[in-house]
């Protein structure tokens, strides 16, 4: 952070014993360690407070999108309700062929059904010829083979 080599901090040292003595180096050691130790905390502690508030803020948000996400559910599952209401109404009976379509009440009464094609010349449908038969494997063996003895 600020950029010191080992030996400056020697240099400093050696200042340090000169100016304050031996006697109260040690004293003015501890003290500067404590106030280290003091401004670590605090800076630690304005992180964790800011990082709290941060999470806050982000969980206020997220419940916010929630709402919104929520509240569109809803909208879609009434829309859903009202156009599936909507083809139950025009949705043929389920006696009626699925061709027809009921476009309008009493529609499926006037539409004609469709009647099967007949062949052309009375033909009936043509007859598939009959397959072969596959030979079983009993069949492949051989009948009265005898063994070597």
């Amino acid at each position: 952070m600020f950029d010191i080599a080992f030996s400056e901090l020697v240099v400093i040292g050696l200042v340090a014993l000169v100016v304050l003595g031996p006697k109260r180096l040690p004293e003015m050691a501890r003290a500067a360690g404590r106030w280290t130790a003091r401004i670590r905390r605090f800076v630690e502690d304005v992180k964790r407070d800011m990082g709290s508030e941060l999470r806050r803020e982000e969980l206020a948000e997220l419940r916010q999108v929630h709402q919104q996400i929520t509240e569109t559910k809803q909208i879609f599952e009434n829309t859903a309700g009202s156009v599936v209401a909507g083809i139950a109404e025009i949705r043929p009976p389920e006696s009626a062929p699925d061709y027809l379509v009921k476009a309008l009440p009493g529609a499926a009464a006037s539409v004609p059904t469709p009647k099967k094609r007949a062949l052309k010349s009375g033909r009936k449908k043509p007859v598939s010829p009959k397959t072969k038969k596959t030979p079983t494997r009993q069949s492949h063996v051989r009948a009265g083979r005898k063994s070597k003895s």
